[in-house]
């Protein structure tokens, strides 16, 4: 080799090592970003799964994280099935002592009508 080249191979080093050192600390400064166990959750809940964790969460923050933990560490290890039924879940936040409420209703398809339980009794008699 040349000296030209050992040259040019010195000063491209030189340039990578600075490059690094200086991109070194910027990724140190990043915080490593911790998804919430919550929003993870949803992911492997039912279609009213959301609602129940909401609910739960609304009464007892801590106590849902907690339990959004547990399940989520049952579900990555192949313990838990999913999706996880929100009707289990409403039960498991009750047997815990959450007392979460779901608003529900009964609806009525008549003629291609959806009309309300309450609406279509009344409109019966």
């Amino acid at each position: 080799m040349s000296d030209e080249d050992l040259e040019l191979k010195m000063i491209r080093l030189r340039k990578m090592r600075q490059l690094l050192a200086a991109k070194a600390p910027e990724t140190a400064q990043q915080p490593v970003k911790r998804e919430d166990p919550l929003e993870e959750l949803k992911r492997y809940l039912d279609e009213r799964g959301p609602e129940v964790l909401e609910e739960a969460a609304s009464l007892n923050r801590a106590l849902t994280e907690r339990i959004a933990e547990a399940l989520l560490r049952a579900v990555k290890s192949g313990r838990l099935v999913t999706p996880i039924d929100s009707g289990d879940l409403l039960r498991l936040f009750r047997e815990v002592g959450i007392p979460v409420r779901v608003e529900t209703s009964v609806r009525i398809l008549r003629h291609g009508e959806v009309k309300d339980l309450r609406k279509y009794l009344s409109e019966e008699r």
